[in-house]
């Protein structure tokens, strides 16, 4: 018997108006329950001398609604994992898995080391360069939309890739400008900025997990893009491959992406309105205690004004350039070390399996202790990684150095993105990531052509990866000076925080 709140409210009153005068007359009809239990309620009321009947209606029908709204599951989680999804399709493939790609591209079309390198670190570069574009998209056209934007473009690119490409030009153009922009605007920006809007208090936590899919995309891709060559013996066909991937994306993006809790009517972390304002305006009284998260609207230009910021855009150096110089190289260097083409790729696929590692420590720590401790400690990890890499002769070695360089870029990638949030707020996020990812860019993107000539000119990557090594201990420094920023106003007040326990 289904009882129907509304109608009971309506035939009490009634009742009340004197519109029904009958009780008797209501219980005696079987089939309408819902003028059964509003001539019982009546009866019951009357007796008792309670004469408010819209109250006592409409406290039943309040009590229904948010009995149905805490029953509505928080679509945060669901989102983490679309957002995964979308950086595993169109962002892991033409980033990591063209490490290997681009190695039987360069033996197809003649290529030298600078050359390779040059369209990788194009490629690099755009994929970071459009970053206020991008964060112009989110802000004014949507995530959604980003989303889909981007991972349309990537899939002309790679359909360019597979039918077109026959010089180092074009591989440069389409590589590296339409491709990388497609990356830019359908990688791993807009999906922070979503969990960033979606989460609070678990912040850390959400972002560590949504960036695990660069780690498992990354180990997934490098193999099963060599198989697909191998298999069709073209590495155009890898190209195909990540065309279908790139346009499946778009539409998962288009499907299921929300841009904020609000479009849902849902609040950060699932919470409850009530529970949400308590939370952010809960007092600090300690800042050296748990992790600083501010609640105050940073502006642009106040964060760029910020010491800590460019305490922080310099780290790119060592973890970040270390990085895209081993994609771009790693394999040949391995190579030149006596390490057949297979296991130099296993290698790859190491260093990003082992980022899961760093990632999940951050998932686990990232909201109890401050994130730029644990990235002094990752960017270490990666400078003690790269200097094993340079003289990584046996299978043993190739694995210690895989798996301390990769856990220290998947700590230091994440806890990168979380203190940018944590210490200038949600609303000028993604407007600070459009600047802060450029930069990173452009300094890590000089990585894999300076490696290249350096190779050229020595013969060997000993060079580069100690260079890569001495800028990763610096930039440990660098997070253990980074404290969180204090915002002043005309009158040098200190921004509120919120300290996480």
């Amino acid at each position: 018997m289904r009882i129907r709140p509304l109608k009971i409210a309506q035939h009490l009153n009634a009742l009340r108006r004197g519109q029904i005068e009958d009780v008797a007359s209501l219980l005696a009809q079987p089939r309408d329950a819902a003028l059964r239990v509003g001539a019982v309620a009546h009866r019951c009321i009357w007796l008792t001398h309670a004469w408010r009947w819209e109250d006592y209606a409409c406290a039943f029908v309040q009590e229904r609604t948010d009995h149905t709204m805490e029953q509505k599951s928080f679509y945060g989680w669901k989102l983490l994992i679309v957002f995964w999804l979308i950086i595993f399709l169109n962002f892991t493939f033409p980033t990591f898995g063209t490490s290997v790609v681009n190695t039987y591209m360069a033996k197809a079309m003649h290529l030298n080391r600078k050359e390779l390198g040059l369209a990788f670190s194009v490629f690099s570069l755009m994929a970071g360069l459009p970053g206020p574009l991008v964060a112009m998209s989110i802000n004014k056209l949507g995530i959604r939309f980003t989303l889909v934007a981007g991972a349309l473009l990537s899939t002309v690119g790679s359909l360019l890739m597979a039918m077109y490409v026959r010089t180092t030009f074009q591989a440069i153009l389409i590589f590296g400008i339409v491709v990388g922009t497609g990356v830019a605007m359908a990688g791993t920006m807009a999906p922070q900025v979503g969990m960033a809007r979606w989460f609070h208090q678990k912040r850390a936590r959400a972002i560590s997990l949504l960036l695990t899919a660069s780690a498992f995309g990354g180990f997934v891709s490098v193999p099963l893009l060599n198989h697909v060559i191998a298999a069709y013996g073209n590495w155009r066909a890898a190209w195909w491959c990540m065309a279908v991937m790139s346009l499946f994306a778009a539409l998962v993006a288009a499907l299921f992406v929300k841009e904020s809790p609000a479009e849902m009517g849902q609040f950060p972390d699932g919470s409850s309105a009530p529970d949400l304002s308590a939370s952010l305006t809960k007092a600090a009284p300690n800042r050296s205690l748990g992790v600083f998260k501010t609640t105050e609207n940073w502006t642009l230009n106040e964060a760029l004004r910020s010491p800590t910021l460019w305490l922080l855009v310099p780290t790119y150096l060592g973890f970040f350039m270390g990085f895209f110089i081993y994609i771009a190289h790693g394999i040949s260097h391995l190579e030149g070390l006596g390490h057949s083409p297979g296991e130099a790729a296993k290698s790859i696929s190491v260093v990003l399996l082992s980022s899961l590692i760093g990632q999940f420590a951050v998932a686990a720590l990232g909201d109890k202790v401050e994130p730029r401790y644990l990235s002094a400690v990752a960017v270490s990890l990666y400078g003690m990684g790269t200097l094993l890499a340079i003289h990584a002769v046996d299978p043993v070695s190739v694995y210690i150095y895989a798996i301390l360089m990769g856990s220290g870029f998947g700590a230091a990638f994440t806890c990168f993105a979380t203190i940018l949030s944590n210490y200038y707020g949600t609303k000028v996020y993604p407007a600070l990531l459009g600047v802060t990812t450029p930069m990173g860019t452009i300094l890590g993107a000089a990585g894999p052509v300076t490696a290249g000539y350096l190779y050229d000119k020595y013969g060997t990557y000993s060079q580069a990866f100690e260079i890569v090594a001495g800028l990763c201990f610096l930039s440990a420094i660098l997070y253990l000076l980074a404290a969180p920023p204090v915002k002043r106003s005309a009158r040098a007040k200190i921004a509120p925080a919120q300290q996480t326990t």
